[in-house]
């Protein structure tokens, strides 16, 4: 099988996506310049079913985007439990403001234009999962402040993690992006304090648990 025909064979044989996430999937696609970044019908069942399995009382997400992956964790949420995501692109938020007041699980996310890395911590809250989506240029400072705040034994997911198979392209031509998630990648790998394994689903998905 090729790609589309695996994506699609994956596709017709998990959990559906809701009416709501793929109207969001296909706003996103059609009014913003990047919709390609949206998670989607895989990986947005994946990012439920990690909370649901983990049982967190408060993710933290650092890049919101159009919301899709904010909602699919706060659908996974035991009750009382929150979604705190952060969006640093202030014009994202007369888009994703909406949609994120409109879905079902709105009163389980706290959405907050701003640097993460800087604005989390301010938040004083001791998290149980993050989920960093955010600048690739960043990744590193990203995951350092949050190992600060995520409590022993939680867990980080990382997105895009293999970066278009750019990664192992020896003639690619690098950018910054690229290298930001090449200098990410072996700076978890060489972190004693977590263990960490990375998923070959969509563009690269790196589970990380913070050793307890």
């Amino acid at each position: 099988m090729n790609d589309a025909q695996t994506l699609s064979y994956l596709i017709s044989h998990i959990s559906p996506e809701p009416e709501y996430l793929y109207r969001l999937w296909r706003a996103t696609n059609i009014h913003t310049i990047h919709g390609r970044m949206v998670s989607g019908h895989l990986q947005g069942r994946l990012l439920k079913m990690l909370a649901q399995m983990i049982r967190p009382q408060n993710i933290l997400e650092i890049g919101t985007f159009s919301g899709y992956s904010a909602i699919c964790l706060a659908e996974g949420l035991p009750e009382g439990g929150k979604v705190w995501t952060f969006e640093i692109n202030d014009e994202m938020e007369d888009f994703t403001r909406p949609w994120i007041a409109h879905s079902p699980v709105a009163d389980k996310i706290n959405f907050i234009i701003g640097d993460a890395i800087t604005e989390a911590p301010k938040l004083g809250i001791a998290f149980d999962m993050a989920f960093i989506d955010g600048d690739k240029r960043t990744y590193i400072d990203a995951y350092e402040m949050t190992m600060r705040v995520v409590k022993q034994g939680g867990f980080i997911l990382a997105d895009n993690t293999l970066w278009n198979n750019h990664l192992c392209a020896p003639n690619y031509l690098h950018d910054q992006q690229t290298e930001g998630i090449r200098a990410f990648n072996k700076h978890v790998k060489h972190d004693t304090r977590a263990q960490q394994v990375i998923l070959p689903i969509r563009d690269g998905l790196t589970i990380i648990r913070k050793n307890s």
